[in-house]
């Protein structure tokens, strides 16, 4: 597998896998704000998980894990 390479912005991710769920999630989102761009929501959600507790940051991460297994 190629490794991502370190930029002067930062490290770059390359790829998601998004199910239908949280594909139909995603786009939803984006529609609330024309100036969103899928970087910036995966950004939030990152920020948002990391402002939880641990036990909050469990349960959201079990829930997300769970739902991609059953597609």
């Amino acid at each position: 597998m190629k490794k991502d390479p370190v930029t002067e912005k930062g490290r770059n991710v390359t790829s998601v896998r998004h199910d239908e769920g949280s594909a139909r999630q995603m786009d939803e989102i984006l529609n609330d704000n024309p100036l969103y761009k899928p970087s910036h929501v995966l950004r939030g959600a990152i920020l948002a998980l990391y402002e939880m507790s641990q036990e909050e940051r469990l349960a959201i991460i079990m829930k997300a894990a769970g739902k991609a297994k059953n597609h």
